[in-house]
C-alpha cells in the first residue's frame, strides 16, 4: 500500500513539474485578452459604453445589485471617466506582465464590470470575464516575476492547482465551439448552405462596401455552401482538438485565428477577436511549454 501512494505521488510530482502552466503561453493569452478590454475601454467614449438615462445622466448597470462592487461604480456614477482610466492603467500593467498575483484579480473585476455596465458587450466580454476568473490560481501560484519570462521548472504538487485550471480553461473553450457548432444545426439557414449569403449581407453585421467584390462569389450556390458548411465543420474541429494530439491542436491554431480574422474584415466584431484569439492559445497551444520557434518545431515534429 505504501508504495502504491508513494508511486502515486511520485507519478503527481512528476506531471506537476512537466505540465506546470508558468510560461509566457500563459503570458501572452492574458496579455491578448486584456487588450481587447483596453482597446474598446480606449477608443470609445464613455456616453457610448455605458448605460444613460434619457436626462444624460449615468443610471445603474442592469444587475443592480452588482452596483456597489463594480469596478466603475465605485466612485460613484460621477467618477466613470476617472474609473475607465485607471481600468486602462491596470489593464496595461496586465499587459506588461508585473505584479500578476495583484493583476489577476483587478483584471476579472474590470472585465467583470465591464460585462455588468456596458452598453456593447458581445460574447468576447463574457469570455473574458470567464477566463480572467479561472486563470486567477495560475497567476497566484506562479512565483516569476513577469509573466513573459521563460518558465522556471519548479516540482511542487501545488502546481497540480494550475494543471486544473488551465484544463478547466480548456474545456471551457471547447465548449464554446461545440455550442458553436451544433448550436447552429437547428436553423434552417444553416442546414440548406445559405447562412453565409445572409450573413454577408446582414444590414447591421454584413459586409461593408470595401468587399462588395465578394458578391460575385456569393451568386454561386456551390461557394456559398462550402463556405456555410465549412464553417461547421471548421468549429467542430476546433472542439475535436480538446482530444487531439499537440500537433494537430498546433495545426489547428492558425487556422483557427485566420478564420477568426476573416470574420473581423467581414462582419467587424473587433472585441469578441481578442478574447477568442486569447482563448484559442490557452486551448490549442500547450501552455506548458514557453512559445519558441524551437520548442514549436520540436512539438510539430517530435516522434
Amino acid at each position: 500500500m505504501y508504495k502504491k501512494v508513494t508511486y502515486i505521488e511520485h507519478k503527481l510530482r512528476l506531471i506537476a513539474q512537466t505540465q506546470a502552466p508558468y510560461t509566457n503561453t500563459i503570458g501572452l493569452g492574458r496579455s491578448i485578452l486584456a487588450l481587447g478590454t483596453l482597446l474598446t475601454l480606449l477608443v470609445n467614449p464613455i456616453d457610448n459604453i455605458f448605460i444613460k438615462s434619457i436626462t444624460g445622466k449615468f443610471i445603474t448597470p442592469i444587475l443592480d445589485t452588482d452596483l456597489k462592487y463594480n469596478f466603475f461604480y465605485l466612485l460613484g456614477a460621477e467618477k466613470i471617466l476617472l474609473m475607465k482610466w485607471l481600468a486602462i492603467v491596470i489593464l496595461a500593467i496586465v499587459i506588461s506582465g508585473f505584479f500578476q498575483k495583484i493583476t489577476s484579480i483587478l483584471h476579472w473585476w474590470i472585465a467583470f464590470s465591464f460585462l455588468h455596465s456596458s452598453t456593447v458587450i458581445d460574447g468576447g466580454d463574457q469570455i473574458a470575464a470567464i477566463i480572467s476568473l479561472l486563470i486567477i490560481p495560475i497567476c497566484i501560484l506562479d512565483n516569476r516575476k513577469n509573466h513573459w519570462h521563460k518558465k522556471i521548472v519548479e516540482r511542487k504538487l501545488s502546481n497540480i492547482i494550475s494543471i486544473v485550471f488551465i484544463n478547466i480553461i480548456r474545456l471551457q473553450v471547447a465548449i464554446i465551439y461545440f455550442h458553436a457548432a451544433v448550436g447552429k444545426f437547428g436553423h434552417e439557414e444553416w442546414e440548406d448552405g445559405t447562412a453565409i449569403y445572409y450573413w454577408l449581407n446582414h444590414s447591421f453585421f454584413g459586409s461593408n462596401d470595401f468587399f462588395n467584390f465578394i458578391n460575385i462569389f456569393l451568386k454561386n450556390s456551390f461557394i456559398v455552401s462550402g463556405l456555410t458548411y465549412g464553417v461547421l465543420v471548421l468549429e467542430l474541429m476546433i472542439f475535436l482538438a480538446l482530444f487531439a494530439s499537440i500537433r494537430y491542436r498546433l495545426l489547428i491554431l492558425p487556422v483557427a485565428i485566420f478564420f477568426h480574422i476573416f470574420i473581423i474584415l467581414f462582419l467587424g466584431i473587433f472585441s469578441f477577436f481578442f478574447s477568442i484569439c486569447a482563448a484559442l492559445i490557452l486551448y490549442l497551444y500547450p501552455t506548458y511549454s514557453d512559445i519558441e520557434p524551437q520548442k514549436i518545431y520540436i512539438l510539430l515534429y517530435k516522434k
